[in-house]
């Protein structure tokens, strides 16, 4: 809070300060999961299983989801999304590219949960559920 304050008092940019901003596109309107999967084990086709027909129950929640593998970011819907790997590697402190990670980023950018294992979409709705409630898109 006192850091907020005295941003404010001195004028910088939130944008300077943004706890990941290779997401900010998403800033303030929904979670998101990011899910790093490494090329060294079956950890990425066990998350995939956990989130077979749960792209629906993802996006009620609000809940985006983007997957960070062989050098590109890809959006729920197996599309690019315009992020460098690189990037978001960096802000979120994931990974190496051989390794598993899921890491849910909140509205306000900041990481909320990370798990070295696949995880449910129930766990992350579990997740969401235990946070504060000043978060209207968390509990739409």
């Amino acid at each position: 809070m006192l850091k907020s304050f005295i941003k404010e008092i001195i004028g910088a940019s939130p944008a300077l300060y943004d706890p990941c901003p290779s997401l900010v596109s998403f800033r303030n309107k929904c979670h998101v999961l990011v899910l790093f999967e490494g090329s060294a084990d079956d950890l990425p086709e066990l998350q995939e299983e956990y989130l077979a027909n749960q792209h629906e129950a993802l996006a009620s929640r609000h809940i985006a989801l983007l997957r960070v593998a062989g050098g590109g970011v890809f959006s729920s819907f197996e599309a690019l999304a315009d992020i460098s790997a690189d990037q978001i590697r960096a802000d979120l402190n994931g990974p190496s590219p051989e390794e598993f990670e899921a890491i849910l980023v909140s509205p306000d950018g900041a990481i909320k949960f990370r798990s070295r294992r696949p995880v449910s979409v129930q766990h992350v709705m579990e997740v969401i559920d235990r946070l504060p409630r000043n978060d209207p898109v968390a509990h739409a």
